[in-house]
């Protein structure tokens, strides 16, 4: 007990320090949680702001533990930038002690969050799980990119028109985006797409699609629940199935080679937004084609 105490108050004193004496760049310090956000408080904040992010290129926010030295480096943080994801509940329990005054915004406010379902071979049952992939949509990422913007405004007033117009034209591209990808995938409206993570959600109860998850409650499936998804994908005509770089594919690679298909890279977590979004429906719309 005593080691732990000792150990968080020199993180506090570092932090401390940290932040006294990190005069650097002279800009405002962001922490966010995910690339995404990064790539949305980029466009707005320009070279305003140093911003950085806790889960790093090609690792899992369901897997994701901070590091000793990012706890320090909070403590130089004007705000943490949260999105809901399940990792900073463990993670706020570690630093609102040691950092009491520092500004946290959930910039997921404000976005009706979706209940995710078991959508295995025909089974449909709501457990109350929320689901945290709530970017992964054009008008929920204008929601994001405004209670970015509002944050930056809050920390850094000096600037706030500047901030206003980054955003506003970043809000236009969003919503321009989804009127977009809403015509293109017009026709496909009630199909399904076969993924192994559950991160698609969002996009596809935006556009009328439905997303099969070939992971089952964060875990590869059965043999069983296996053979079950091969001969439904088989029923479906499906002949792609993507993954996600942070995520094993040999589940989706087994049903792949089932159904004489292929496996299809997508990163939710990529920190272009507009682009990404762009790239997952195009990917769609490409395996939908008949």
């Amino acid at each position: 007990m005593k080691s732990t105490i000792h150990f968080l108050a020199i993180l506090l004193l570092l932090g401390c320090s940290e932040k006294r004496e990190s005069g650097g760049s002279g800009k405002p310090v962001v922490f966010v949680s995910i690339q995404p956000q990064a790539g949305l408080a980029g466009v707005i904040a320009g070279d305003r702001v140093e911003i950085h992010t806790l889960v790093g290129e090609g690792q899992s926010p369901h897997a994701y533990e901070p590091t000793a030295r990012q706890l320090t480096r909070l403590g130089e943080a004007d705000v943490l930038l949260g999105i809901g994801m399940p990792f900073e509940k463990h993670l706020l329990k570690k630093i609102v002690p040691l950092y009491p005054d520092l500004p946290i915004v959930g910039t997921q406010a404000g976005i009706e969050l979706r209940t995710m379902p078991h959508e295995h071979h025909g089974e449909h049952c709501n457990h109350g799980e929320k689901d945290p992939h709530v970017w992964l949509n054009p008008l929920n990422a204008a929601t994001i990119a405004q209670n970015i913007c509002h944050a930056l405004e809050q920390i850094d007033p000096d600037h706030a028109e500047a901030y206003r117009g980054n955003h506003d034209k970043l809000v236009d591209q969003l919503r321009q985006l989804d009127a977009e990808i809403r015509a293109g995938l017009l026709s496909y409206k009630g199909n399904r797409f076969y993924v192994f993570h559950p991160s698609f959600g969002y996009f596809a109860d935006a556009y009328g699609l439905e997303q099969v998850p070939v992971e089952l409650d964060g875990k590869a499936p059965s043999p069983r629940q296996l053979v079950a998804l091969i001969e439904q994908a088989k029923a479906d005509g499906v002949k792609v199935v993507f993954v996600q770089k942070q995520f094993p594919a040999e589940s989706a690679e087994a049903i792949a080679d089932a159904i004489d298909g292929t496996v299809v890279q997508l990163d939710p977590l990529a920190e272009d937004v507009v682009a990404n979004l762009r790239l997952i429906a195009e990917s769609i719309a490409q395996t939908l084609k008949k």
